[in-house]
């Protein structure tokens, strides 16, 4: 009899167990990372009655969770991704949501600059047309350094986010750990610590939307992880930091990095993979740095092209055209490793044609044998003993006694838009003619002409005197016709030839040392006929540079002349358009796979009301049959018990 109510009192404690499991799955079932638990009956050890064995009972062997390994791991992946492109795609249209303004924009201030400047083309005495060139220069730099300016807006944005994810990274680090050793206590005296697991699950899955990791299960049931290029992030119930850097080469610029002994620090943002960190490295380096070196080109560009043409014309005062923008200089950075040993080595960067610059920086460095030179924006590697470069319409040069890890960075259109200024202060300033003007004498009997007047330099200009070309059938000797030459102090002399017969279509001339001064000569001249070209006293009805200057808005001078400074500027405009959608695109897709991850976990590891309902109803049932079970064997106990007193 005893033997049977054991039976019974077990069945109700195993169930009640069961029953308290069941409860503990409804109460979660909105709890988020829980895993379902599953109360597992197992028979207690029987007993040798005679020549068999009789069962003793039941007992509960184990509370485990409805888990899959598998299915929890391409959670995590499934979530590290979705994070990288949730953080990619808010970054990105930000950005696209800026450039595409066209309110703020920098296409309408172009159009409205060189519109100006065709303005004074149309009436080049107009003081007041010359103003509005100035209002409108002073739109379009204001329009460059606050795009700029907005731009870098965005850097700090991805700093903050770096530096907030970071910290967040190391509190899960520290959670996890101390999960970990809650755990391995717990598993040390018996039984499985689900709610522990599940919680550490949580963290997990949280950690890993902040940064790719790898997860070691260890037998102890401790869970290592690993950052990057397995890096340790969590051992035991330990937890490494992750630390906030500044970039040694690139400044105002965060990085992530891991201690090392001895103190120094070893920076791994090139080695995160996955997580809000990669999304917002990755927009960083692949959309916001590319869109702002372009922007820099442009200002280059614009500074050195515009203010080339404009030193070829003459304003009212009749002097030669000075700076239109404020001279841009190219930046050079040593990084902040550099040794200090005298004499330091030291580096130039030299823009020698803007026509064929490249949006991006160079990284130089010194191994101790030769220079390397790293385009960043292809990873294009050169390399010179010596450290002179000569590429991408740029001259790079070192001096001093480099040390091996010696490096800079080499920043020739980064950022310059924010330095992109007016140098005119005055309308009169605007060098709208050209230098050089031409004339024929009235006694000319001939049908020649002189035509396509043009400078390509200062040199030799103003001109110091008036340069004569005299028509002399015999100019060159033996019945070689052409035009003496004289000019005035400093001036071309000497005979250049011209055949009417066969040139009279036309012939172009080129005096080089005085300001590379061109030009045709066409038609029949009789013999005497005089050219004269002299200096340009400022004529307010020459329009020529103007003309010059305004028709720089539809020429290709950028991006080795295939590209005009709007269609420059568009390009940029495009490429963080592409990048964003292409964002857009990957974030739906990895929300989708990540939907269909979550419902492969709840599948497994979810609360079914209905199933834990119908749960409830069997194990009633079964408690109700135990409870019965110790009601009868009462009932004979008290039947054996009254037979003995009989």
């Amino acid at each position: 009899m005893a033997n049977l109510l054991g039976i019974a009192s077990s069945g109700l404690g195993a169930i009640q167990q069961a029953l308290t499991t069941t409860g503990h799955n409804i109460a979660n079932v909105n709890t988020e990372g829980y895993s379902r638990q599953i109360a597992d009956f197992s028979t207690l050890p029987s007993q040798r009655v005679g020549d068999s064995y009789a069962g003793s009972g039941v007992e509960i062997g184990a509370v485990r969770r409805g888990y899959d390994s598998f299915v929890v791991e391409e959670l995590r992946t499934r979530g590290s991704k979705l994070g990288m492109a949730s953080a990619f795609e808010s970054l990105a249209s930000g950005l696209d949501s800026l450039v595409g303004d066209s309110d703020n924009g920098l296409a309408s201030a172009l159009e409205g600059f060189f519109n100006a400047v065709q303005d004074v083309a149309s009436d080049p005495g107009s003081i007041s047309a010359r103003q509005i060139v100035l209002s409108e220069a002073k739109i379009l730099t204001d329009r460059f350094t606050q795009l700029n300016e907005n731009l870098q807006g965005f850097e700090r944005d991805a700093n903050n986010r770096i530096d907030s994810a970071v910290g967040e990274i190391n509190g899960l680090a520290a959670n996890i750990a101390e999960l970990n050793a809650d755990i391995t206590l717990a598993l040390g005296g018996g039984g499985e610590p689900n709610d522990l697991l599940d919680q550490r699950d949580a963290l997990l899955m949280q950690l890993s939307s902040k940064v790719g990791i790898i997860s070691l299960e260890q037998t102890d049931g401790a869970v290592n992880v690993f950052v990057g290029k397995g890096q340790q992030l969590v051992v035991g119930g330990e937890a490494r930091q992750l630390e906030v850097v500044n970039n040694p080469v690139y400044p105002n610029r965060l990085e992530v990095g891991v201690s090392q002994p001895g103190g120094t620090t070893q920076i791994i943002s090139q080695q995160i993979s996955g997580g809000e960190l990669q999304g917002v490295l990755d927009f960083r380096s692949r959309v916001l740095d590319p869109a702002i070196s372009e922007l820099g080109r442009v200002a280059v560009a614009m500074t050195d092209l515009v203010n080339a043409q404009h030193h070829l014309g003459m304003d009212l005062n009749g002097q030669l055209g000075g700076d239109f923008f404020s001279a841009l200089s190219p930046a050079v950075i040593a990084s902040a490793n550099n040794s200090t040993t005298v004499p330091v080595a030291t580096a130039s960067l030299t823009i020698d044609n803007t026509s064929d610059l490249e949006a991006t920086d160079y990284l130089l460095m010194y191994d101790g044998a030769q220079w390397g030179l790293t385009r960043t924006s292809d990873g294009a590697f050169f390399s010179d003993p010596a450290g002179n470069f000569a590429l991408d319409g740029l001259t790079v040069s070192v001096g001093g006694t480099p040390a091996a890890g010696d490096g800079f960075l080499l920043r020739p259109v980064y950022g310059a838009a924010g330095q992109f200024g007016l140098e005119l202060t005055a309308p009169d300033q605007f060098a709208a003619a050209a230098p050089v003007v031409s004339s024929q004498a009235l006694t000319n009997s001939g049908s020649a002409s002189m035509s396509a007047l043009s400078v390509s330099s200062t040199a030799g200009l103003p001109l110091a005197g008036n340069i004569t070309l005299s028509f002399n059938p015999d100019a060159l000797g033996v019945g070689v016709p052409g035009f003496d030459v004289v000019g005035g102090p400093g001036g071309p002399g000497g005979t250049i030839a011209f055949d009417p017969a066969t040139e009279s279509g036309g012939k172009t001339f080129t005096f080089a040392g005085s300001g590379g001064l061109s030009f045709t000569l066409s038609g029949i001249p009789d013999t005497g006929d005089v050219f004269t070209l002299s200096a340009n006293a400022g004529a307010p009805g020459d329009n020529r540079n103007a003309l010059l200057l305004g028709a720089m808005q539809s020429q290709s001078l950028v991006d080795g002349s295939t590209a005009t400074f709007g269609e420059a500027y568009s390009g940029m405009i495009g490429g963080v358009g592409v990048a964003t959608r292409q964002a857009q695109a990957n974030l739906q897709a990895e929300d989708s796979l990540m939907n269909n991850a979550v419902a492969a976990r709840e599948r497994v590891s979810g609360v079914n009301l209905e199933q834990e309902a119908a749960e409830l109803v069997r194990l009633q049932q079964a408690y109700q049959a135990a409870a019965q079970l110790v009601a009868i064997a009462d009932t004979l106990f008290q039947t054996l018990l009254g037979a003995t007193q009989r």
